[in-house]
């Protein structure tokens, strides 16, 4: 940025792009009426920043509103102004009054000084964003300070402060926005873990128990004790749930840093936020009392605003197996309890015994071996009908009761029954039969 002395108007359309353009007083006198609006025309042809009048003249509102539609800055020495250069002028020209080159070179080394001034605060700013550990907050913060400016979390400005520091601000705050959505460097290795968290919990037996000492090497704590939050919006399959998702676990894995005492890790794992509470050893009944505590106040400080979101929580199990038993155990809690938003697996012998079995490859074959018929027809049908044959075994064969669950006519569970029995070839008046496909529909929809 230069600041040029310009003693007739014809010099206008000839300045170099970036200058500031002083008027003498006798350029400024010739600057009326129309001749004005031609000059500004030339000043914006020519990618000057500012036209400044020193001399008294008549400025009309057309011409202010020319200055502002063709991004030309208009200043007349002794008339307050608005934009970024109004207050290094009228400073100047107050210090200099009368001294046309003692103003050109006041007005100069203010700009000078001020672009040094920019880049030592985006510099400061910078520093300052490398040790904010990933956290808007408190980049948000950092950077405030060293900009001079009022920044919000989400890197917006209560209002521009001008000049190169306007521009400085603008840079520095894309820099945050970045640094806020990459996270802290030691980010990187909780993402990899996430990443084999999800496979783990995702992955057939044999693949998990192989995944293990790949999980040691990335400090993932597997052979301990776990307990598991899920979280899950409630809401339909699509685009809004998955970004509420993404928004979940961004705010779990900051949330996770900042928790003191037992590991945390999370990842996502189908249609959930899956967060596992890990220990060195079983902490009894008053480690899962803690943990519903915990999971309380994290379904507070993750939910975004305005969504709604549940958290089911497991019992504590050991190990690669036992961490598999805590997510089956943390879904079945929330389909249990669908009106509460935060639901506790229910700690009876008998439904542990069961959960261990329903999460366990066995289990997961003898479903494809018994309902693979079903499984195997078209569309949502597979879904519909293990559900209403659920219903139908749970309430003892009474398709009256079960057409109040699934919300069906008892004529329609009835047809329904006959067509499940014809599909797979089964008599669901033997109870061997009946016991091992109530089995299977459970382990189906765990």
């Amino acid at each position: 940025m230069s600041v040029r002395l310009i003693e007739s108007l014809g010099e206008v359309v000839r300045q170099p792009a970036g200058s500031v353009l002083v008027l003498t007083r006798a350029a400024s006198a010739q600057a009326a009426g129309y001749r004005l609006e031609v000059a500004l025309r030339d000043a914006a042809a020519a990618g000057a920043l500012a036209v400044v009048l020193t001399a008294p003249t008549a400025i009309s509102s057309s011409a202010w509103a020319l200055a502002e539609r063709v991004g030309v800055e208009l200043l007349a020495v002794g008339t307050p102004g608005t934009g970024p250069l109004s207050a290094v002028v009228e400073t100047a020209s107050r210090e200099h009054h009368g001294d046309l080159a003692g103003l050109v070179t006041a007005v100069q080394g203010a700009l000078a000084g001020d672009a040094a001034d920019s880049l030592a605060r985006a510099a400061r700013a910078v520093e300052g964003i490398a040790v904010a550990g990933g956290v808007p907050e408190r980049i948000a913060e950092e950077v405030a300070a060293a900009m001079g400016v009022a920044v919000d979390p989400d890197f917006t400005t209560a209002g521009s402060p001008g000049g190169h520091r306007a521009t400085a601000t603008a840079i520095v705050l894309r820099l945050a926005e970045l640094a806020a959505a990459a996270g802290a460097a030691d980010e990187l290795p909780a993402r990899s873990r996430a990443r084999l968290l999800t496979e783990l919990l995702v992955a057939p037996e044999k693949q998990a128990q192989e995944l293990a000492p790949r999980a040691r090497a990335l400090g993932l704590p597997i052979d301990d004790w776990h307990v598991i939050l899920r979280f899950e919006p409630v809401m339909e399959e699509g685009p809004d749930r998955y970004a509420v998702l993404d928004t979940l676990a961004s705010r779990a894995a900051r949330a996770a840093r900042e928790l003191v005492g037992p590991s945390w890790n999370a990842a996502l794992a189908g249609d959930a936020l899956v967060v596992v509470r890990t220990a060195p050893r079983d902490q009894g009944g008053a480690g899962l009392r803690q943990a519903v505590r915990e999971a309380g106040a994290l379904l507070e400080r993750v939910r975004p605003a305005g969504a709604k979101v549940r958290c089911g929580v497991s019992t504590c199990h050991e190990g690669v197996l036992g961490l598999r038993t805590c997510a089956s155990e943390a879904r079945t809690a929330l389909r249990r309890d669908k009106t509460v938003p935060l639901a506790t697996y229910d700690l009876a012998g008998l439904d542990r015994m069961l959960e261990e079995w329903y999460s366990s490859d066995t289990a997961q074959q003898a479903v494809r071996d018994l309902l693979q018929p079903l499984l195997d027809l078209p569309g949502g049908q597979p879904r519909r009908l293990i559900t209403i044959l659920r219903a139908y075994l749970d309430h003892h064969g009474s398709p009256a009761k079960a057409a109040e669950e699934v919300n069906l006519h008892r004529n329609a569970v009835s047809r329904n029954i006959r067509r499940i029995e014809t599909v797979l070839k089964a008599d669901l008046s033997d109870p061997q039969q009946r016991l091992a496909l109530q089995l299977a529909c459970r382990a189906a929809q765990v």
